[in-house]
Order: C-alpha cells, then sequence, then structure tokens
C-alpha cells in the first residue's frame, strides 16, 4: 500500500466507536510497518501461514494498551494480531482487553523462526496455569541458555544446539488464571527426561496434568507424566 494511499484514508476509532482523524504518530506507526512488512506470508503449524500487512485496512483503533491497528492475520490463531503504535503486537479475544504478546514484531519472527527450527525435534508438552498476567519464572541452573532475542511477554524461550524449552501463553480469556504452553525440546530425545525434571522444579505455578493436545503434531500428547513425545512420521510439515 503506498504511503499517500494510507494517510489519505486513515482514521481512527475510540473505545465507543466513534470516528475521528488518525494522529500524525498513527499513520507514520502504519506507513512504516506497511513499508517493513506488507506482503511478508511464512509458514505456520497449520495450513493457513503468518500474513503480514495491513491488507486495505487503515483504521487504528482505542485499545486498553493504547492506538492499535490489525497489521498480521495469525494463520495458527485464525485470528488478527494488533500492532500497538510503539511497535508491540497483541491480540482481542472474547472482549477481553488487549493483551500485549510480543515486545516486537522482529521478536515475533524471531520466535516463530527458532519453534520452526526445533519442532520436529522429540518433545514433551505441559500445561502451567499461573496468576492472571504473571509471567511464569523459572530457575536458570541446568538449563539451556536464555534466549533474549526470541523471547518476549507470551514466549519465553531457552535453548542451546541441542535442546530448548519454551514457555508460551496459550488462554487468557476464558478462566480465572492464564494458561502456558510448556514444551522441552530434545534433538536425540536423550535429555527430555532432565529438561522436564528441571522445568517441574524450576518453574513457579503448578501444572495441570493430563492429555495435553500438541499443535506441533497435531494430535493428543502424552500427560506430563509420561516422557518423550516423538513428532508422527507421518505427518507432513506444513
Amino acid at each position: 500500500m503506498p504511503a499517500d494511499w494510507i494517510k489519505r484514508n486513515a482514521r481512527a476509532v475510540d473505545q465507543t466507536g466513534v470516528e475521528t482523524d488518525a494522529s500524525d504518530e498513527a499513520i507514520e506507526a502504519m506507513i512504516a510497518f506497511e513499508q517493513r512488512y506488507g506482503g511478508l506470508w511464512f509458514p505456520a503449524l497449520g495450513p493457513n501461514g503468518m500474513e503480514y500487512g495491513l491488507g486495505g485496512e487503515t483504521t487504528v483503533y482505542r485499545t486498553a494498551a493504547g492506538w492499535a491497528f490489525p497489521g498480521i492475520s495469525d494463520g495458527d490463531w485464525t485470528w488478527a494480531v494488533e500492532i500497538l503504535l510503539d511497535g508491540r503486537a497483541g491480540m482481542t479475544l472474547a472482549d477481553k482487553p488487549l493483551r500485549v504478546l510480543n515486545r516486537s514484531v522482529e521478536q515475533r519472527l524471531e520466535a516463530h523462526a527458532l519453534l520452526m527450527a526445533v519442532r520436529h525435534w522429540p518433545h514433551l508438552i505441559l500445561d502451567l496455569a499461573t496468576p492472571r498476567g504473571m509471567v511464569p519464572a523459572l530457575a536458570d541452573a541446568g538449563l539451556p541458555s536464555p534466549a533474549d532475542a526470541v523471547s518476549g511477554p507470551a514466549d519465553l524461550w531457552w535453548s542451546d544446539d541441542v535442546s530448548a524449552i519454551h514457555l508460551q501463553l496459550d488462554n487468557w480469556w476464558t478462566h480465572d488464571h492464564d494458561i502456558w504452553s510448556a514444551q522441552c525440546f530434545s534433538k536425540e530425545g536423550i535429555g527430555l527426561g532432565r529438561l522436564k525434571e528441571l522445568l517441574l522444579s524450576g518453574m513457579t505455578g503448578f501444572l495441570e496434568r493430563g492429555g495435553v493436545w500438541c499443535s506441533l503434531c497435531d494430535r493428543l500428547a502424552p500427560s506430563a507424566g509420561s516422557g518423550r513425545h516423538d513428532p508422527d512420521p507421518d505427518r507432513k510439515a506444513p
């Protein structure tokens, strides 16, 4: 979308639904986003992919976290990701206030890249419940190195060449607490048991035992008490 077209058509809608002119800051943010990310598409876990760009939409909306515009179609969630004017990204679901998921679009892209790199390694998955709005804490002793470049408010990563731990916010709108997906990856599968023990002993919150749906393999994963979960060899990667 050309910058002059965005300038001519930009609008703002406040929390009461009243439409007004978009601020210069909002217009500049939309232009900068479109020029850098417009047209970007890459595969996700499912068939829909991640699609970046304004897509003809030039309206900013007032949210609980500030002014934002829809800029990404998340193929895994099949939902719009909103971009705040300061560069953070989040979602508004089930009439709940916008939840910031990424500290920047760059961090979001890096987190997806790392997930794609390790998704076919043997892994196990658990669910972690925490008080609403609380980011889980995990002791670093014995873990892979923290991956700060790919970590954000809803994606926490520890990784090295042979193993990784990923904590991802999975549900924040249907309970009075948050649900995080905790994934352990081991390239050879040998260290999964140790990673699980480090995860169980080092994190805050409580784990919900039982079968967990694995979005990496699109099937029910073993419970937290079980061990290794190998990707389905018959399932083709998207």
